[in-house]
């Protein structure tokens, strides 16, 4: 029996519409795997996010991802498009909970349930004395109380070893939100955290071949940070402090005299390099008892990976902070001279 027109054309239109139900089904199947309307992770675990100033929607979605309050970020941007309200986030403190959706989600933090917070950035290099004197000066918490949380046993790190009393070089040097909520042992454990998270990242095994630690690392990059003022030369002076200790060098890094007198200061005198401690590598060989601050990221990985060669020496050579890099002691003369000879 053949179809008239009419016919083929109902059959068409009903071919059609089936396939659009199929995609619109596949569609949905798709958002919903996704999580834009639910989620398949655990709810309930209450977890505080910070929207840092400036943060755009998407920067939201990633921030909520790596907490662990939704699942997806395209899901969260799928929300959006639909939803909107993504312009009605403000920047502060929300109290949300893992495994929302993203719609959820955004109810949430458009609902504008912030704290607020003031901003505090801890540079590359700063001591322990450093990060408390600063937290102490733009927040509610004293540097006492900051000095008396990490030695209260209360604040834990995991890579700080038994015999170490010192958080030196184990505080990440970042910029942090700090809410009226937050106490000094709160604080002092979110930077130990964040250093944590950012070492993580790190591989150290190759210096672990050469019988190192990771808290022997991080004490090297504690010095590559007062050395560097440049990232491509992290890895040289790396090389060269390993080389060194390899050998049973002293490594002579006025940066460890200056904290072993506990001052931060440029030019040490002919009696400061004389300082009886054992910090001062100068006098001693071998690494200092602990770092003499806190590195930065750059540090750390050249650290883990210092350039290869055989570099032992390094000095000033230019008006910018260049170094000159020497394998001997002959051509280090040299370039120690040109130093000299600079007029910056």
């Amino acid at each position: 029996m053949s179809l008239t027109t009419r016919g083929k054309f109902v059959v068409a239109i009903g071919i059609l519409v089936g396939l659009l139900a199929l995609a619109t089904l596949g569609g949905f199947l798709y958002l919903r795997s996704i999580g834009v309307w639910t989620s398949t992770a655990e709810p309930g675990r209450p977890i505080a996010i910070t929207v840092p100033k400036g943060a755009s929607a998407s920067d939201i979605g990633k921030l909520l991802v790596e907490k662990g309050v939704i699942e997806s970020a395209l899901a969260w941007r799928i929300t959006l498009y639909l939803e909107g309200g993504g312009d009605k986030i403000e920047a502060g403190k929300y109290n949300l909970f893992a495994g929302l959706a993203p719609k959820d989600a955004l109810n949430l933090l458009a609902e504008g349930a912030t704290v607020d917070f003031v901003t505090v950035t801890i540079p590359e290099g700063a001591w322990v004395t450093d990060f408390a004197r600063i937290i102490g000066k733009n927040t509610h918490i004293s540097a006492a109380d900051f000095l008396e949380a990490l030695a209260s046993g209360e604040v834990t790190a995991e890579l700080k070893p038994e015999d170490v009393d010192s958080f030196e070089g184990l505080l990440f040097p970042s910029t942090y939100q700090v809410v009226e909520d937050d106490t000094a042992i709160t604080l002092a454990q979110r930077i130990v955290d964040e250093f944590e998270r950012q070492i993580s990242h790190i591989d150290f095994s190759e210096i672990e071949k050469r019988g190192y630690s990771v808290y022997d690392a991080v004490i090297v990059a504690s010095m590559i940070e007062a050395e560097a003022r440049l990232n491509d030369e992290r890895p040289k002076i790396a090389s060269v402090i390993y080389n060194r200790l390899d050998v049973g060098e002293r490594l002579g890094i006025d940066a460890t005299v200056s904290y072993a007198i506990g001052e931060h200061i440029e030019d040490l005198t002919v009696s400061d390099l004389a300082t009886d401690s054992p910090y001062n590598t100068r006098l001693h060989a071998g690494m200092p008892p602990t770092p003499i601050g806190a590195p930065g990221r750059a540090s750390l990985e050249a650290s883990a990976d210092p350039a290869l060669g055989d570099l032992f020496f390094y000095v000033v050579n230019d008006c910018e902070g260049h170094h000159a890099f020497s394998e001997t002691s002959a051509q280090f003369a040299r370039d120690k001279a040109a130093y000299q000879a600079l007029d910056c």
